[in-house]
């Protein structure tokens, strides 16, 4: 047994961005610069027109729907495996979704599967980047041109992933961003709408000042506080001797207990109403614009352990390692595989002190809250009980991923 246990996850966060959350917070800031500078190093940074901070991802795309003016009865093509709550929110305007199955190499939907699923009520096309590959934007995008349809970008988990040395979220008419704790920049919080359309950008401008706009102290004192707790936590010493030993404990009693707490069940969730959510602190926006800084930096290194695991991985034959497109080229922020028994062996791999997860993303086309748009995708029906996401992220050294895939290698001995 290893003393020291290695994370599924670690926050990159800098004594420097703490310095600038807590100056926020203590001495106060004004929330419409620290936003507007948040939002124009965005804007530059991906090379859009508009970016749009908003308290979260699940309301910048609530927004963007509102905007688009789409009417109950209306179809959208989503990928079959995907997080339900992005789902929910197209239902929760009447909106139906139509699942596409994807495609095995990188997870993402598949164009020709898409185009199948086109009627004369399909208003558009969602690209989700999952685990930062990119999409075959090519495709989509000549998909989308072809039949007239917006292309909608989900890059919850791709900032700084490029397609043709472009970035995503640049492609389509719109693109949603999430900065929560474990992305790749986070916020404690929040997201971003980008669009080059001016006019979605005034009407998304719009709703949002109707909304509440400053946040109380108490709750952002909440929520830097309870990023930071999840922060130190990921950190390896206190993880190998605080939350690790626990969490073994824990799941000796109640052995899915981890994946309750950090996942969600899937569940109908259209009451969602944008004026109940609190706005962002502007020591969210700050910590933005400090992490957004490195971002490259981080990208580069996440890149860098990638690589080193598909090293390591070759040649375990029970293992497939997801591949992006010929053009894409993704950032690194999750490293996810496709292999045998998954779900056991996640829990040796945990055992020995190497925290894994099996995905939060399901195949959606399956589950029972939508048995009316049910459609057999066999690849996502496939990755759902295959999917493996192992630790990915710079703090991890070589000797670190070649126990990872001694470990590996082990279980299937």
């Amino acid at each position: 047994m290893h003393i020291s246990a290695l994370p599924r996850h670690q926050i990159e966060t800098t004594v420097g961005d703490y310095a600038r959350m807590f100056g926020a917070l203590v001495r106060g800031a004004d929330r419409p610069d620290a936003v507007e500078r948040f939002e124009r190093e965005f804007a530059e940074y991906l090379g859009t027109r508009y970016a749009i901070l908003v308290s979260s991802g699940r309301l910048g795309i609530h927004l963007l729907i509102e905007a688009l003016g789409w009417r109950s009865g209306d179809e959208v093509i989503v990928p079959a495996f995907n997080l339900f709550a992005a789902i929910e929110r197209f239902c929760q305007f009447g909106i139906a979704p139509k699942f596409a199955d994807v495609r095995r190499d990188d997870l993402n939907i598949d164009a020709s599967a898409a185009e199948r699923l086109i009627t004369p009520r399909t208003r558009a096309i969602l690209a989700t980047h999952m685990f930062g590959h990119p999409a075959d934007l090519d495709a989509l995008q000549d998909l989308a041109r072809r039949h007239g349809l917006v292309l909608l970008e989900d890059c919850a988990h791709a900032l700084g992933s490029t397609h043709a040395g472009q970035f995503v979220g640049t492609f389509g008419s719109a693109a949603i961003f999430s900065f929560s704790v474990l992305k790749l920049v986070t916020t404690f919080g929040g997201g971003m709408v980008t669009t080059n359309d001016d006019d979605l950008a005034a009407k998304i401008r719009r709703r949002l000042s109707t909304l509440r706009s400053v946040q109380p102290k108490p709750t952002g004192v909440r929520r830097a506080i309870t990023g930071a707790i999840m922060d130190v936590g990921t950190r390896r010493l206190v993880f190998s001797l605080g939350a690790w030993p626990v969490l073994r404990a824990l799941r000796t009693i109640v052995p899915d207990f981890q994946q309750r707490m950090m996942t969600e069940t899937p569940r109908l969730d259209r009451s969602f109403d944008p004026a109940r959510v609190a706005p962002l602190h502007p020591f969210q926006a700050r910590l933005g614009s400090s992490q957004l800084a490195r971002a490259d930096e981080l990208i580069a290194r996440r890149r860098t352990v990638g690589q080193w695991l598909d090293d390591a991985l070759a040649g375990i034959t029970q293992v497939r390692i997801l591949q992006p497109t010929a053009a894409g080229r993704h950032n690194g922020l999750y490293y996810g595989i496709l292999a045998e028994r998954a779900s056991a062996l996640s829990k040796r791999l945990f055992r020995e002190g190497i925290d894994s997860e099996t995905s939060e993303y399901l195949n959606c086309a399956a589950l029972e809250m939508y048995q009316d748009h049910f459609v057999d995708c066999p690849v996502a029906r496939e990755v759902q009980s295959r999917i493996l996401r192992l630790p990915n992220y710079p703090g991890l050294s070589r000797s670190n991923v070649e126990r990872i895939a001694s470990a590996i290698r082990r279980f299937y001995g």
